[in-house]
């Protein structure tokens, strides 16, 4: 998510200017790790984290070490909100100073987009110097791959390597749970609206949540496909496997429900006014029992005394089997196609994704891409916060037993943005379900078909 997603990614998305990336005639980077010097001077980090703290805390830990272990190097780290990220990269990648290295969204309206464009390196060659390949499994490879020409997510070069895995959950407000006589998390959808009814009836807000940044909307449509239809609705949606498209059962179903949800008032007032960093401010100092998160927002921005009362659980299904979320590894570190010090560049990469790397982010709350081999002895050791246990424990279960699902907003260039578009017209009556679907299909349906014809 981001990889989304992605915002958050989640966070994590793009644009819809990052899809009307130009191809040119030029064949992607290779990367060359023999022919260039690391040498000294300032390697430029530019991260799309500023909305994690917790992340962000361990990045100036290991930028220091990075720099003690490179005598001469000074690291430049810049730290954007995934929104401020996702609206420059194209024009900073298109320019002639990018950063050595920067995070980028996946999918193809941003990864994809700038691999056809030539902007980024071809991470091949240190992958087999560095180990990567060996170091993460294919799956979470996977979505760092894409043909030279922009066309085949999940397949071809290694663009880029994620530090650290997200997932999408529900924070769920254990005092006001108690209050409702709610004891547990809600396991099947129809417990969740049930809970969240009873919230209603008691004067408290079902579900925290704001659209002003269209990233909360493709999360819960990308969670709710995932409950009704399972795995494979969503993965097909996001690769084009078995003719997928948003005509679907599971996808009808999806908007019903969020319709109805939106009908019933489930949503908090104003809602569509909150940008994500708003939504989760409003949710920690009280305002609601639930509301949708990525993990890694934690550690949340919160007191002791507020976020002692939260936890962060699976997103429920229809029928309350099996352990599957909206998640993949947090926005992938890539080196941009006119870096100045590529090698110095993957030798950072090779840094923040090692070994040594993954027990600090662990002990800072993030799930590390390879978590340590005795991860329940570091979590109990690093003495987090409830929700930042809940997040790690939930999300190496996640990645360990259950599956976790790309953001099905990745599935096409215009879909982030018809989602935010439409998600508030569907709300207020101006779509109904059978048009916002069709706006869907509209956006994803003749780009999956422009591939297929090359």
């Amino acid at each position: 998510m981001p990889n989304r997603h992605a915002k958050g990614r989640h966070a994590r998305f793009a644009t819809a200017l990052l899809a009307t990336v130009v191809a040119v005639a030029v064949t992607a980077c290779s990367s060359s790790p023999a022919g260039e010097e690391t040498g000294g001077g300032t390697l430029v980090v530019q991260s799309g984290l500023a909305n994690s703290p917790g992340n962000l805390a361990v990045y100036q830990k290991l930028n220091k070490q990075f720099e003690d272990e490179n005598p001469g190097v000074k690291v430049d780290f810049v730290a954007k909100s995934f929104d401020d990220l996702a609206s420059i990269a194209k024009l900073q990648l298109s320019g002639t100073n990018p950063p050595d290295v920067t995070q980028v969204n996946r999918g193809y309206q941003a990864l994809g987009a700038f691999v056809k464009g030539g902007l980024l390196t071809n991470m091949d060659d240190y992958a087999k110097k560095h180990g990567w390949d060996t170091r993460q499994t294919a799956s979470q490879l996977q979505l760092n791959r894409f043909s030279t020409d922009g066309k085949l997510m999940g397949e071809g070069p290694l663009w880029g390597m994620s530090a650290t895995t997200a997932w999408i959950g529900l924070l769920m407000n254990t005092e006001i749970a108690g209050k409702l006589g709610i004891t547990e998390a809600p396991k099947t959808i129809a417990e969740l609206e049930d809970q969240m009814q009873r919230a209603k009836a008691a004067g408290e807000i079902p579900m925290q949540f704001g659209s002003a940044s269209g990233e909360l909307a493709a999360w819960l449509l990308s969670e709710l496909l995932l409950a009704h239809g399972g795995p494979k609705a969503v993965q097909d949606l996001v690769f084009h496997h078995a003719n997928a498209n948003f005509t679907s059962e599971s996808a009808t179903w999806a908007a019903k429900t969020m319709k109805s949800w939106g009908d019933k008032g489930y949503f908090a007032p104003d809602w569509t006014a909150y940008k994500t960093d708003q939504v989760l401010a409003n949710f920690i100092s009280g305002k609601g029992l639930f509301s949708l998160t990525s993990s890694r927002f934690t550690p949340l921005k919160g007191t002791p005394e507020q976020t002692k009362k939260l936890r962060m659980v699976f997103f429920p299904s229809v029928s309350g089997q099996g352990i599957a979320a909206v998640g993949a590894g947090d926005i992938p570190w890539t080196i941009p196609a006119k870096a100045k010090k590529k090698d110095l560049a993957a030798k950072y990469i090779d840094f923040v994704t090692s070994q040594k790397a993954a027990e600090q982010f662990l002990a800072g709350g993030a799930i590390p891409s390879k978590p340590p081999a005795d991860a329940e002895t570091a979590i109990n050791a690093a003495n987090l916060p409830v929700p930042s246990q809940d997040a790690l424990r939930n999300g190496l279960k996640l990645v360990g037993e259950g599956t976790p699902v790309p953001y099905v907003d990745w599935g096409a260039p215009e879909l982030y943005p018809t989602i935010s578009r439409t998600f508030d017209q569907l709300m207020s009556g101006a779509l109904s379900v059978d048009a916002l679907l069709a706006e869907l299909q509209k956006s994803y349906g003749p780009f999956v078909e422009s591939l297929a014809k090359g």
